[in-house]
């Protein structure tokens, strides 16, 4: 995937929505590309988070132990794993490619070194995912 690429992806994903084209470039250079096979398991309910998965192509089903269906099923333009950007807590749900699966994977320490030097991209984080949890709290009550 050529760095173009990367960034029109990045820029489709709500996660990075309040940051500018500049920012999202930079996050860009910390992305890898992978590809992973139906069934794969990204990762398990209690492993210890330490990357964020954006979905490029495919669906993945959230798996909670415990409950029949999955909780979620995401899509091109989803995320996953936000929560290990910020801390490396065990996974609260367990991630299942439902068919062959592409992802960008920003690794948490690549992310943190990031923020360092830029306070922006972090805040921008923040106000997304801060956001998201409002409404997750509005659709609870």
């Amino acid at each position: 995937m050529i760095p173009l690429e990367k960034i029109i992806v990045l820029n489709q994903v709500p996660l990075f929505s309040s940051l500018k084209i500049e920012d999202i470039h930079k996050i860009s250079t910390i992305t890898t590309k992978e590809t992973y096979e139906d069934g794969h398991i990204l990762f398990h309910e209690g492993d210890i988070g330490d990357s964020l998965f954006i979905v490029v192509s495919g669906k993945v089903k959230i798996i909670k132990q415990g409950v029949d269906q999955p909780i979620a099923i995401l899509n091109e333009n989803d995320f996953l794993g936000e929560l290990s950007l910020f801390d490396a807590e065990t996974r609260t749900a367990t991630a299942c490619c439902h068919g062959e699966c592409t992802f960008l994977v920003i690794e948490h320490d690549d992310i943190e070194q990031l923020a360092h030097e830029f306070p922006e991209i972090a805040f921008g984080f923040i106000k997304v995912l801060i956001s998201r949890m409002r409404n997750m709290l509005a659709k609870s009550s």
